[in-house]
This record gives structure tokens, sequence and C-alpha cells, in this order.
């Protein structure tokens, strides 16, 4: 399938190689990288030049389609807000990944490669579902949320805006992740988690509360 648009991506570093890749898996062109890190300015990925800070974008008199390739949830958001005057965000979905089509996703999500989301979902805006992450039915996954590769979120799940699930976190069925919340790696959920805290373990229990 050839989708020909073509899209801008936010971020220059490991992340965005994905997006990238994933990008032109489902048929876009990605025309050029911006990042802030001087550094990266001049360099390429996948033959793609990375050509400037993100301000350049103000320069330029086409509105581009963009993705925010930034891991951090609260990066992610605060690009977005700052920077939704000059973008439309789409999101993209990896042709191996399989979406049901009662599947709702919001502008600016990306799927990864090997990631599975049944019937009934709702994803939010800006979300990463990363590599073979599986959501179940009717889960909500609220904006700026990130699903690590190899979570697996059970039915009915609802993970709030701005929480981080770490790699190959599990989370039983009806389960609540708070917003801003971090759930570390390999953790078992079998009970809510509040809003803006840090949990680890199986099952996971509450280690901090963030500021």
């Amino acid at each position: 399938m050839i989708v020909s648009e073509t899209v801008v991506v936010i971020g220059a570093g490991g992340h965005s190689k994905v997006v990238a890749a994933t990008l032109i898996e489902a048929g876009f062109r990605v025309a050029f990288f911006l990042d802030d890190d001087e550094k990266k300015w001049g360099r390429t990925i996948f033959d793609i030049p990375v050509t400037g800070p993100i301000d350049a974008i103000k320069k330029e008199e086409k509105k581009y389609k963009a993705i925010v390739a930034i891991g951090d949830n609260s990066l992610r958001e605060k690009m977005v807000h700052n920077y939704s005057d000059y973008f439309d965000w789409i999101s993209v979905i990896h042709p191996n990944a399989y979406v049901h089509s009662s599947v709702k996703i919001g502008k600016g999500s990306v799927i990864f490669a090997g990631a599975v989301i049944q019937p009934e979902t709702i994803i939010g805006d800006h979300v990463i579902i990363n590599t073979g992450a599986t959501i179940d039915h009717d889960c909500k996954v609220y904006d700026f949320v990130h699903i690590a590769p190899g979570v697996n979120l059970a039915g009915g799940v609802t993970v709030q805006k701005g929480s981080f699930l770490g790699i190959g976190t599990k989370v039983i069925p009806g389960v609540k992740i708070g917003s801003w919340s971090i759930v570390g790696a390999g953790s078992v959920v079998i009970n809510d988690i509040e809003a803006g805290v840090t949990a680890v373990g199986v099952p996971a229990r509450v280690i901090k509360k963030l500021g």
C-alpha cells in the first residue's frame, strides 16, 4: 500500500528511529527530523536528514503532517502544546500490528510492530503502544500514555493520562492506573494504582509519590 503522504518526525533519538521505520513501513514518506540538540543537526537517520531545531518549522510556509517521536510523556505533551499551530498531528499503525476495526485511536498516536489491540478499546491522543504490547477488549488508554514493549493489559483496564507502564508489565482485568504514574518493568498490577506515584513489583506496590 502506498500512502505517499509526507511526514515530519519531531525528535531524533532512538525512539524516533522506530517511529520513522513504522511510518515508512506504513507507506509514508519522512521528509526530515527536527531536534533541539545541535549535535544531531546535519546527521541522517535512514538517509533522512536531521535539519535543525524544532523552532525552524515556524519559518516554513507549508504546514506539515507530523508525529512527536519522544518517549518521555511529559516532554511529548510539552512539544504538542508548543507546536500544535504549526503541524497537523497524524497517527500511524505498523502493518504488522493487529488493531480491531472497532478500536478508536486519537491523533498523534503510534502503534508499533507486533502490537495487538482488541475490540472496543479506546486509545487517546499522542499515545505510544510499543513493540509487541497487547491490549485486550474494552480498555481505555488516555492521552500521552506510553505502553512499553511487551506490556499486557487484560480486558477493561484503564490507563489514565500521562502514565508509563514499563517493559513487560502485566495488568489484570478491570484495574485502573492513575494519571502520570509509573509502573516499573516486569511488575504485575492486581489492584488500582493511584495518580502520581511509582509502583513496582509482583504484585505491584507503591514505593514513591511523584512531584
